[in-house]
């Protein structure tokens, strides 16, 4: 007689995101699916999203939200799972509202992976958003200069901005400049202006821009424009280590193993040297890939699964083997 017992649910979680994947027009990612199938493969990363969230969150809230951004932007659904499933549990922590233009998940592709990641962008309005949580900042604002507008910076010990935009009000000329100030509750101010050079230099540096903008770049010029010189401001600015952190995954493909208890895991992170931040793989995420590759078949790889209990909580992991599951089953 078998005495074995499974936790109920357990196994119809697994064959249904199983069956999931087969749908899949894409390997690692939920191209194809419909809203019922998108939530069965992200079921499988419950755990994974719960050791990610602080305290009292609730994981089934952020896999309904990824259902609902992922149906609503098919693009989402071409990016690797963990990646979307990231972007949609950092703008949770963040308290950040795509819906609202607070935040973006676009997708980029990955020339280390060949891969679609879906990377988590603040907009203008977020980034003034998570400044303004500031205990120290009593204001801060950016705007933009355009072609016939009054303007002049002072530099000195007299440092001010003038800026008059032209009466005409036209949005559709050419912009010039930008600029970002903050006032603070105990007193004065900072400021950083920047000229057109300086903000095609950095969107230039941008992944996925070259010498004509795209995306957010083209279709909300003057609000990247803001943000751009906004976030160079913010970076000498009094913010608290969980605003610092919360910047500096802007830009960046994050997954839910780079996040524990609400927390970011500075390990994760890897700087270039241009300024660009990426999410780095664990150390130990190249030896489980061989090791798994190595596997013949679907009883051998269920087997080295349960051998680390740890795993089923790491969403990393889960891909990979969810990977091998759908080459093995092809």
């Amino acid at each position: 007689m078998n005495n074995t017992t499974t936790k109920p649910g357990a196994a119809s979680i697994e064959d249904r995101a199983r069956g999931a994947i087969q749908k899949s027009q894409k390997d690692g990612t939920l191209a194809g699916m419909n809203s019922a199938q998108v939530h069965d493969v992200l079921s499988k990363y419950t755990l994974a999203i719960q050791n990610s969230l602080p305290s009292g969150g609730n994981p089934n809230r952020i896999v309904q939200m990824a259902v609902f951004q992922i149906m609503t932007n098919p693009a989402l659904a071409a990016c690797t799972t963990q990646s979307v499933i990231g972007c949609v549990l950092n703008s949770a922590l963040l308290g950040m509202n795509p819906a609202l233009k607070q935040c973006w998940f676009i997708p980029y592709q990955n020339q280390k992976t060949g891969k679609t990641d879906a990377q988590f962008q603040l907009s203008y309005t977020g980034l003034l958003t998570l400044a303004r949580r500031s205990g120290t900042i009593r204001d801060v604002y950016a705007h933009v200069v355009r072609k016939g507008d009054t303007f002049r910076v002072q530099y000195g010990t007299d440092r001010k901005i003038e800026h008059i935009p032209a009466p005409d009000g036209d949005s559709t000329r050419e912009l010039t400049h930008a600029y970002a100030v903050i006032h603070y509750h105990a007193g004065g101010c900072d400021f950083v202006v920047f000229d057109k050079n300086e903000v095609e230099k950095r969107r230039q540096k941008s992944r996925g821009q070259n010498n004509t903008p795209t995306g957010v770049w083209a279709e909300w010029d003057a609000d990247m424009w803001k943000k751009t010189v906004l976030k160079n401001l913010l970076k000498t600015a009094p913010l608290s280590d969980e605003q610092a952190a919360a910047m500096q995954t802007d830009g960046v493909a994050i997954t839910p193993d780079a996040i524990k208890a609400g927390e970011y895991q500075s390990e994760m992170i890897a700087y270039a040297e241009d300024g660009e931040v990426t999410m780095v793989e664990a150390p130990d995420l190249a030896d489980i890939r061989a090791a798994v590759a190595e596997l013949p078949d679907m009883d051998n790889l269920d087997r080295y699964f349960r051998q680390n209990p740890e795993w089923a909580g790491r969403a990393d992991v889960i891909e990979i083997f969810s990977q091998r599951k759908a080459e093995l089953k092809g």
